[in-house]
């Protein structure tokens, strides 16, 4: 089988596909969409102070930027 990925546009396109989940045709799997605005799901990846850490490095990066002159 294989696995499409698809954006529905309107509530008759997923009708029409749970009719189609319904006469076994397909089966529909959910993905939330939410993962790219919902900062949460990083919660824990890093420790405390790497991400000071981290912080601190795209500040100074920021800092050298802001300072270049061209």
């Amino acid at each position: 089988m294989d696995i499409i990925q698809i954006e529905i546009k309107n509530k008759t396109a997923i009708a029409i596909l749970k009719g189609m989940e319904k006469a076994l045709m397909i089966r529909l799997l959910k993905k939330n969409k939410s993962t790219a605005s919902d900062m949460t799901v990083f919660k824990g990846v890093f420790s405390q102070e790497k991400a000071l850490e981290l912080a601190d490095q795209i500040e100074t990066s920021r800092n050298e930027w802001n300072e270049r002159t061209i």
